[in-house]
């Protein structure tokens, strides 16, 4: 006899299957996320750029401000200072074609640079001008004067101008009136910006400030180059000759300087004298001195508030043996 057999046939076309498929979602996953992860990328990448383009341009400013301390501040030689510093960041080169051809394309580039002089300004002029030394120097401009610094406060043929930064049109002082400050503003061009994270910098630019006062830097942005901007300061070492140099009236502070910004929030940290390490005394408040004996010694006695006699006593040499007397 044959046993029947137990086992359950199941049909093919009833298999068990899952209610929701599972097939494909990672090719979903990285189609949603892919392109934001390789746009991520891209801006990191043209950010990386926009910091070597800095750099370069914070090296082409200090040349430009060396050429204007020993050259009277011209334009014209920042300007030639500035394109030739930046032959570099448009490619250099080895050989004197190369460095040619890279200097070629930086001057293409100047009409997307800008140099400002922020200061000497307009009224450092009408403060510190030297008509002797604009003579002297043939100068068809006015001339502040870059000489003897240590021991003028005004130039040498006007002793009564106004040097006071409390009070004259500058807010300078004559040492003030001799730094050189450039501002240098320069657009990266389209072919120096990484694809797709380059000009979104540049709409974005457009879109977060679309009234920009500065027509140069809203051009800049319309023309899709990104704006970097770098600052310097130097000491001239030559008299500096007006050359249409910017106003920027303003009385200064007295000349003292004070911290920029509103004051702080937190209490100011308690005033301790140096005898009291450990500041039990009334926070923010010295305590009162002792009063001085009759007769004490500042050197010995920090609580001695008389000051120290210069008047040697008349015995003092009494101690030491007399000196020999040549014959």
């Amino acid at each position: 006899m044959i046993a029947a057999s137990t086992a359950k046939v199941i049909h093919p076309c009833k298999a068990k299957t899952t209610p929701f498929s599972q097939h494909g979602a990672t090719l979903v996953e990285f189609v949603i996320v892919g392109p934001l992860v390789l746009f991520i990328m891209l801006v990191l990448m043209q950010y990386a750029l926009l910091f070597h383009a800095k750099s370069q341009l914070n090296y082409a400013t200090f040349e430009a401000a060396r050429a204007g301390t020993v050259s009277n501040a011209r334009p014209e030689a920042m300007r030639t200072a500035f394109d030739r510093a930046m032959t570099g960041y448009h490619g250099g080169g080895t050989t004197t074609a190369e460095l040619a051809l890279s200097r070629a394309k930086a001057l293409v580039e100047a009409p997307f640079a800008r140099i400002e002089i922020l200061s000497p300004t307009k009224e450092s002029f009408d403060d510190y001008h030297s008509p002797a030394l604009a003579t002297r120097l043939g100068a068809p401009r006015r001339v502040i004067p870059n000489a003897n610094l240590a021991h003028l406060a005004c130039p040498i043929d006007r002793p009564g101008c106004k040097h006071d930064p409390a009070s004259n049109a500058s807010g300078q002082t004559l040492h003030d009136a001799n730094l050189l400050k450039l501002r240098i503003t320069y657009g990266i061009p389209a072919q120096k910006q990484i694809p797709l994270a380059g000009p979104f910098m540049a709409r974005a630019l457009a879109v977060l400030d679309p009234t920009d006062r500065d027509a140069f830097r809203a051009g800049l942005v319309a023309d899709g180059r990104i704006p970097i901007v770098a600052h310097t300061v130097m000491r001239m070492q030559s008299p500096a000759i007006e050359n249409g140099n910017a106003s920027s009236p303003g009385a200064g502070n007295a000349g003292k300087p004070r911290d920029p910004g509103p004051p702080p929030e937190r209490p100011a940290l308690p005033i301790c004298p140096v005898t009291d390490p450990a500041c039990t005394t009334q926070k923010g408040a010295l305590p009162e001195p002792d009063p001085a004996p009759a007769e004490c010694d500042p050197l010995t006695d920090p609580g001695c508030s008389s000051l120290p006699s210069c008047e040697a006593p008349a015995d003092w040499l009494g101690g030491f043996p007399s000196l020999p007397t040549t014959p």
